[in-house]
């Protein structure tokens, strides 16, 4: 349901543009004053006599003539708005966690508990506001309702549950859902849960129910020894020849104050030059990175110290013996064609398409897929995914955590369209939250797709009708420089492409590597210029958009023996893949356990029957035993006997080899009491993730805007209102009129 909205607006012209409305009003209003006094003055004293009131009409007329003008220059403007009404408000959830560690008093006698909801008391004006009704929970290991200041019975305070409380109030929301889960807590959770797996779940609950999850953290000095943990350590499983990859580390600690250490980075055995990291007081993530260069085929061996901690890893540098790409096309257009018929060429390449017809009885080519895949297994046998003029509605949820879930675990998507509609229907989705940029949410209905369309397909001589094309333009970038080195790798020249039409996306996101952008055209911020293609690292895997379509204009503007579009997808897609994990390897093995705590080690690329597991640390040498079977992937269980790094070497039956490291490290201290410091990053994920926010003292712009007239903006035209024949004929009748007076009364 739609409204529209009508209001006036002044848009200042000539000098005045650009300027606040103070500073223009203020300038106008002086302007104003100034000219009525100079008319005052200047018919003060005439050649003839005339009465008082004749001389009052003729300042009248020319005052009048003078605001008029000045009017003019305030350029005086409806604007027509048309909103989607927004549903009826839903109601906010809150939670409080009434376990130990928020329940201890440290020795101010401050519990987390009392610090938390201070904070909260003060926003909750605003909440209420914001949301028609508030519903409040308390949580420790369950969840039961309760008031703000309530503790109810049956809840046992020795444990927290915070992943399952805030899944288990989602899980129970109202018809429509909660419109916010708002969580008075640490960040604590002592149930057991991993915190990759309590933040997936968690996350894609609150995601299928358009949930925000926002956070106040309690806070007080109850706080353990000081401790630093490696908590990630990525590499790549496997870099193409000569290609250069990143390494990442991102450590947990607690420091009472700031400090330094040194880090140390050996690659094959040599040292690099020692850095210093910096770590921040208090509960802090920290993260730390670097890029190394890889040669030609064989193994690269690296180990990073930081204070007691160690981590050691090793990447393999091969080429992908194929590269599987599974093409959706969700609008037909030449794209399909035109790429298929370039990758002919290579034929490492295989491509799969997914027809999106309208007709779900038609026949499909040879090969294509009816529907995309739903579940992540599904997704395996494919190196990218391309989604080219894809819309929002052909994608269930399903099938957008699966192609979610898949790029995180290794895979590689690229989404390209020149199409607006199409990357504003994204707007906020799951596939939006993997890809590098954020879309422009939908704006104005405009010319439908199909007339559209028609025009591109009108013009498929790329040129020869006149449609302009423009080159892309290169930023300075090591990625930019890495997909060069691999045209140069080929003996191939890797040049611009040439575009006609392009998307607008609204910016990139954090980290995200810009390739390309319009050579003259400006972002819709007006910040920098307009992106045409970008990647970034989702997970272990990769992800891409391109805003033009599959660049066939260039192609066929170009003659015969021109091979510019076909290096350029070549080099594109060989980059793209260049960590694409092949052969034995360990999938998603650990790089921390406690002593005798039993893991599950999973081998994946197994080409031979029989698979060994070696685990070693130091003289000690212990055979792994096999659990599960399932296809070329083999599970193995181990519990640790003893600390230290443990390397951990399988081997198949055709003498493939992986290497995996494992830090063994006692038992930390768990359970309520054991001082951890409040977990604000885990916080700040979660709502970072879900589009909510951590709190401090002032409540979130989601709720403000909660409140705006209208609800979501669809469009806005603009209309000036000065620009009419009847206010420049007034004009020119007071004027006349003057003149005419004057020569009547024989003042010329």
């Amino acid at each position: 349901m739609a409204a529209d909205v009508q209001t006036i607006s002044w848009a200042f012209g000539g000098a005045l543009a650009g300027q606040p409305p103070v500073v223009a009003w203020t300038v106008l209003g002086g302007a104003a004053v100034a000219g009525v006094t100079l008319v005052l003055w200047s018919y003060r004293r005439s050649l003839v006599e005339v009465t008082p009131a004749r001389r009052a009409l003729l300042c009248a007329l020319r005052s009048l003539l003078w605001l008029g003008l000045l009017v003019i220059l305030a350029a005086p403007t409806r604007v027509h708005r048309s909103y989607e009404q927004p549903p009826a408000m839903r109601p906010l959830a809150v939670l409080v966690d009434r376990s130990a560690s928020m329940t201890t008093p440290d020795n101010r006698q401050r519990r987390r508990v009392d610090d938390a909801l201070r904070r909260w008391h003060e926003m909750e004006p605003a909440a209420r506001r914001a949301y028609n009704r508030t519903k409040t929970f308390a949580f420790a290991d369950s969840v039961q309702p309760a008031a703000p200041g309530d503790s109810p019975a049956g809840i046992g305070a020795d444990q927290t549950k915070f992943f399952a409380a805030v899944q288990r109030v989602l899980a129970d929301a109202p018809a429509g859902g909660w419109g916010g889960v708002l969580t008075l807590t640490d960040g604590l959770d002592t149930s057991g849960t991993t915190l990759t797996d309590g933040v997936e779940t968690t996350a894609r609950a609150a995601l299928e129910q358009s949930t925000g999850l926002f956070f106040v953290p309690g806070r007080n000095r109850y706080v353990g020894a000081p401790f630093l943990d490696l908590r990630d350590f990525n590499v790549p499983p496997q870099t193409a020849p000569r290609s250069t990859f990143r390494v990442e580390a991102t450590f947990d600690s607690f420091q009472p104050a700031a400090r330094e250490l040194e880090v140390q980075f050996k690659v094959n055995g040599v040292a690099r030059p020692t850095t210093t990291l910096r770590f921040e007081a208090g509960r802090r993530l920290t993260a730390w990175s670097t890029e190394v260069q890889a040669g030609e085929t064989g193994v690269i061996e690296m180990e990073l110290r930081v204070g007691d901690e160690i981590a050691r890893a090793a990447v393999r540098i091969a080429r992908p013996a194929s590269n599987r790409i599974l093409y959706f096309q969700g609008a037909l257009d030449w794209s399909y064609r035109f790429l298929a018929d370039t990758l002919k060429s290579d034929p490492s390449f295989v491509l799969t398409p997914v027809f999106n017809f309208p007709n779900p009885n038609a026949a499909l080519p040879p090969g294509a897929l009816r529907r995309m895949p739903e579940i992540p297994r599904e997704l395996s046998g494919f190196d990218i995914v391309i989604l080219a003029n894809a819309a929002a509605g052909q994608f269930t949820a399903a099938q957008q955590a699966a192609l979610s879930a898949w790029v995180r675990d290794g895979g590689v998507v690229l989404f390209f369209t020149p199409d607006d509609d199409s990357t504003q229907g994204f707007a906020g989705s799951e596939l939006e939250k993997m890809l590098p940029v954020r879309f422009a949410p939908p704006q104005a209905r405009r010319a439908p797709v199909a007339t559209r369309m028609l025009m591109t397909v009108r013009g498929y001589g790329g040129g020869a009708d006149g449609t302009k094309l423009q080159t892309f333009e290169w930023e300075k970038s090591p990625r930019v420089r890495e997909i060069f080195a691999e045209a140069e790798k080929t003996n191939a020249v890797l040049v611009a492409p040439l575009f006609s039409e392009y998307a607008h996306v609204a910016q990139a996101k954090p980290g995200a590597d810009v390739l390309a952008r319009h050579p003259s055209e400006l972002a819709p911020d007006g910040s920098e210029r307009a992106i045409l293609l970008a990647v970034q690292r989702y997970g272990r895997g990769q992800s891409g958009v391109l805003t033009t379509d599959a660049l066939w204009r260039w192609k066929l503007n170009q003659p015969m023996e021109d091979r510019g579009a076909e290096v350029f997808w070549h080099t594109l897609f060989a980059w793209l893949t260049r960590e694409h994990q092949a052969g034995l390897r360990f999938d998603e093995a650990p790089r921390v356990a406690e002593v005798g705590r039993e893991i599950s080690l999973r081998v994946a690329g197994a080409v031979a029957d029989k698979v060994k597991v070696e685990a070693v640390a130091g003289e000690k040498r212990l055979a792994l035993s096999e659990t599960t079977t399932e296809g070329k992937t083999r599970e193995f269980g181990w519990s640790p006997p003893s600390e230290g790094l443990w390397l951990l070497t399988a081997i198949d039956g055709a003498g493939g080899e992986a290497r995996h490291w494992i830090a063994v490290k006692k038992a930390a201290g768990t359970g309520e009491l054991s001082g951890a410091a409040p977990d604000e990053e885990l916080l700040r994920t979660l709502a970072t993730r879900t589009g909510g926010a951590v709190l401090e003292n002032t409540p979130p712009t989601a709720w403000q805007e909660t409140q705006r007239e209208g609800g979501t903006l669809l469009g806005e035209q603009k209309e000036s209102l000065w620009h009419r024949q009847w206010i420049f004929a007034t004009i020119l009748g007071l004027y006349c009129a003057e003149m005419i007076l004057r020569r009547k009364w024989r003042m010329l």
